[in-house]
């Protein structure tokens, strides 16, 4: 396996670099100048647009500039944004937040997803069935923004059960119901997927081997069914880590979370791909490493699999 993460690690090269160019190239070649409105009312004059697009490198060739970028990327130094500020600071501020909100959605796509999954496929056609199935279509139905208003209305205005809007210092206790809103969809599809799963498997012929053999129901499902039950389900959840850090955008400003989300679509407003680059860049990075411990983790649900 060390030498499959290896080769793995080697095949993230040339993504990244293709994925970082497209993304700079495309953000620069936007029409509009981020310098000719900033001047208020009055027009930009044409030596201060001039000044500022030397200052931050927009006159040079764009391989100029990608390669600037990376190599103030590789040294740690992401400069600042157009007004002066430090993004490196920025990112240091936000992504704490959000990582934490993303892993707190995913923990609950995971927990209550795979469990209501589980339970669905065991007692297909029953009581508890339907009530998964009506549960993940109410949800499916909802857009996110539709599930972070009503509960910000219903539980922090009429209840008064949160606060409405989330303090800068964002807390575990005070990200519960924003990740939750996050994690609503893909709860959704995490616990149809699992139900799929586990009915599909429940009539493989290993499932009815270990019954044959007087294995215990618990063993059956935990070691045999459940385990081969998981792999697409884990390839989702893997795939939607990255997912979710660009998707916290709506969430984040429902709750006026101070994270990456926030700041990336400030960014966009103010046409500051200073800071746009950057945190589309790290959004990659994360896809691409979670999609990497997700192939890792293959081989330990399904001793089957062996890497070369």
């Amino acid at each position: 396996m060390g030498r499959y993460a290896i080769r793995r690690l080697l095949q993230l090269v040339p993504v990244v670099l293709g994925t970082t160019f497209i993304i700079n190239y495309m953000v620069w070649q936007l029409p509009g100048d981020p310098f000719a409105g900033r001047c208020g009312q009055r027009p930009c004059p044409d030596s201060y647009v001039t000044a500022m697009r030397e200052q931050f490198g927009l006159d040079q060739p764009i391989l100029l500039q990608y390669g600037n970028f990376l190599k103030n990327l590789l040294t740690g130094n992401m400069g600042t944004d157009f007004n002066g500020v430090s993004v490196a600071s920025q990112l240091g501020d936000a992504w704490p937040i959000t990582i934490r909100l993303a892993l707190m959605a995913v923990a609950f796509e995971a927990v209550i997803g795979i469990g209501a999954g589980v339970l669905s496929g065991l007692k297909r056609g029953g009581f508890l069935d339907n009530v998964v199935t009506i549960s993940t279509l109410f949800l499916l139905s909802l857009p996110i923004f539709v599930t972070g208003f009503l509960l910000q209305w219903l539980l922090g205005v009429r209840l008064g059960i949160i606060t409405p809007t989330v303090p800068d210092e964002a807390t575990v206790v005070q990200l519960i119901v924003p990740a939750l809103v996050l994690a609503s969809l893909n709860m959704a599809f995490t616990s149809r997927l699992t139900r799929t799963s586990i009915v599909e498997n429940l009539r493989s012929d290993y499932v009815r081997t270990a019954v044959a053999k007087g294995l215990t129901n618990r063993r059956v499902v935990g070691i045999h069914l459940l385990r081969n039950s998981l792999i697409p389900v884990l390839t989702f959840l893997g795939t939607e880590v990255g997912s979710l850090m660009s998707g916290a955008i709506i969430t984040e400003g429902i709750f006026n979370i101070h994270g990456i989300g926030g700041l990336l679509w400030t960014a966009i407003n103010r046409q500051d791909y200073t800071v746009v680059v950057p945190v589309a860049t790290l959004l990659v990075l994360v896809y691409l490493i979670a999609n990497l411990l997700v192939d890792l983790l293959y081989g330990v649900l399904d001793p089957r699999i062996r890497y070369e």
